[in-house]
């Protein structure tokens, strides 16, 4: 039995030894975390798809599977929640991106779409279960999340795309992105809230700067915003990598300052949240710090959310809670006012 990361799902396959013949088995989940074969040959999967959290299935024979657990969202419906389209598009030089789209339901809708570029860079935005995606959409706000180039799941040449390259091909899929969500009519150009967290912070940074007028506000949620001050100032066990992985001050010095959000500040004219751990080990907090102090010195509108007790994420639920609260709050200053029909 084989898994396999495939896009924003997995798949199970099943591999005859003797003679080589293979089959995809279906599954209960999007998402496999752990594939268990026991002694007996019965399988069980630990799991978990949009709008179900992680439980436990045992397969009964053929295709069938039973869920051993029910964890669910407690106090939540599960037709409260949302499942998200995969979509594709085209990309500036004609490579198909794959996104999921998170459309809020009829009675909840505002109107508003969150465009999110995830972290990593190299991970996924995949049909796995997010809290904060269904908060936000319980709340009527709408999500877009594209896997761009450097994305996990379509291949190592297309993974690999992003090292050396942060601020250039996964910027224009993104952008081609925009652009898809503006001409299928599910958003008006200059009217999209843009939101990320580490790389899809800094992506939110560097898209505010070169790409302002798609946007009505943004939220960096512990994003670089000088590569050169990231590069020396990541953990001991990242700096062998950086100049593969991001580039070299010296050799590579051009580059980087025009992959630098901080190079842009003149642009960075939308109203922003910027939300930082004072313990980040990998996103410093100098990394916030000077975004925000140069941009406050411009007079822009910008909010800063410092968390004295935590690191890159958030390790304590109450302050997790507060930061969507606080994002809600603050995307709630641009939201229209929905008329009833």
């Amino acid at each position: 039995y084989i898994t396999s990361q495939k896009g924003v799902e997995d798949q199970l396959y099943e591999i005859n030894l003797q003679n080589e013949n293979w089959r995809n088995i279906p599954v209960p989940c999007s998402v496999i975390n752990k594939l268990e074969v026991a002694a007996s040959g019965t399988l069980y999967l630990f799991g978990m798809s949009a709008t179900k959290p992680h439980n436990i299935y045992k397969n009964t024979g053929g295709d069938e599977w039973v869920s051993l657990t029910k964890y669910t969202v407690p106090g939540v419906d599960s037709n409260e929640l949302v499942e998200p389209d995969i979509i594709t598009y085209p990309s500036f030089d004609g490579r198909e991106i794959e996104s999921l789209f998170f459309r809020a339901k009829n009675e909840n809708d505002n109107g508003e779409v969150i465009f999110w570029p995830h972290g990593g860079p190299q991970a996924a935005e995949r049909k796995f279960f997010r809290a904060s995606f269904q908060f936000f959409l319980n709340n009527g706000y709408s999500i877009f999340a594209p896997n761009f180039r450097g994305s996990t799941g379509y291949g190592l040449e297309f993974m690999k795309m992003v090292e050396g390259d942060w601020g250039n091909g996964p910027r224009l899929d993104n952008v081609a992105g925009l652009d898809w969500l503006i001409d299928q009519g599910h958003a008006q150009k200059g009217n999209i809230l843009l939101m990320g967290g580490s790389f899809g912070g800094y992506m939110a940074l560097l898209l505010h700067g070169r790409h302002a007028d798609y946007f009505k506000a943004v939220v960096d949620i512990f994003g670089p915003s000088n590569l050169f001050s990231f590069i020396n100032s990541v953990p001991e066990d990242w700096k062998p990598v950086m100049d593969q992985w991001v580039g070299n001050p010296e050799k590579d010095k051009e580059k980087l300052i025009e992959f630098s959000p901080i190079t842009y500040l003149e642009s960075m004219i939308k109203p922003m949240l910027v939300i930082q751990g004072a313990n980040d080990p990998r996103v410093v907090k100098e990394e916030s710090d000077q975004i925000v102090q140069a941009l406050k010195d411009k007079g822009r509108d910008v909010d800063y959310m410092l968390l004295e007790n935590e690191g890159h994420g958030f390790s304590k639920k109450e302050n997790e809670i507060a930061v969507y609260q606080k994002i809600l709050s603050f995307l709630k200053r641009f939201t229209a006012v929905k008329e009833k029909v």
